[in-house]
């Protein structure tokens, strides 16, 4: 279900000392150029080799509808590759279809949305380059992406899921007597809402994991926004993405309890 929420953009965005961010990830499908091939890969590596001299293959990303991207003239699926940093926190993600800038923690704190969009906008700058010295044509975005993936271990806030309405403001679970099921074992949900101006969509989602390196119990708060202006335009691509990341923030702290914000220290909104 899409539920429609008229912008209210005033003010300082809401601002936490230590947020539970553990990945955020900026990117863009766009059009894949006809001549595009797996030996031009290489080719664009050397422009990130640099800064981000590790590279990896990955599993390709399928479509909303669960296509892969094939080679049209052998229908064998095509590639995705990572592109990434010493310090293992930073990497460009390129598919045919689409390109990534990710941050990820590590041991450094989260840098900041300004960090994360620059770095985007520096990745999309090669590539444009890239696209310019081998004839592919116009880089032409067809939906852009913003998303933040929070981390709430078991013990920050919580221990169980009778403890889920001291983090979240919308979820309750209430045990009567006359109620036949226990409290529930696992829970996962998902919510999403509609942009101003049609301008995209911004899903919420809840789950919980396990964390690899210590098997720890997580609560993963994902925070997902897709979408496109109808100019794609630097400026107007910019523009999406401010306000991808303030629907991400304020949608954030609409969701999440004063009680758990103290937790990860929200800072006066000014």
């Amino acid at each position: 279900m899409t539920i429609k929420i008229e912008s209210s953009s005033t003010g300082t965005l809401p601002s936490y000392k230590n947020p539970p961010v553990n990945e955020v990830v900026c990117g863009m499908r766009f059009h894949t150029p006809d001549k595009l091939r797996i030996p031009h890969i290489g080719l664009l590596w050397e422009k990130f080799r640099t800064d981000y001299p590790i590279i990896q293959h990955a599993p390709p990303i399928t479509s909303v509808k669960g296509e892969m991207l094939v080679d049209a003239a052998t229908g064998m699926p095509l590639p995705r590759v990572w592109f990434i940093n010493k310090s293992d926190d930073q990497l460009v993600q390129f598919q045919f279809d689409r390109f990534y800038f990710n941050w990820r923690r590590r041991q450094s704190d989260y840098p900041r949305y300004d960090h994360v969009i620059k770095n985007f906008e520096s990745v999309m700058n090669n590539i444009t380059i890239f696209f310019d010295e081998f004839e592919f044509g116009e880089l032409t975005p067809i939906e852009y992406e913003l998303s933040y993936i929070n981390h709430i271990p078991k013990g920050q806030g919580w221990n169980t899921i009778d403890d889920l309405p001291k983090i979240f403001s919308d979820y309750a679970w209430e045990k009567t007597k006359e109620r036949f099921l226990p409290k529930p074992e696992k829970v996962a949900w998902q919510k999403e809402f509609l942009l101003p101006e049609n301008k995209g969509h911004l899903i919420v989602s809840l789950k919980q994991a396990i964390r690899k390196e210590d098997k720890a119990p997580l609560l993963v708060l994902e925070l997902k926004t897709r979408g496109i202006n109808e100019s794609a335009t630097k400026d107007r691509m910019r523009e999406w993405f401010d306000l991808a990341h303030e629907w991400i923030v304020r949608g954030f702290t609409d969701l999440t309890t004063p009680e758990i914000q103290k937790i990860w220290e929200r800072e006066e909104d000014a």
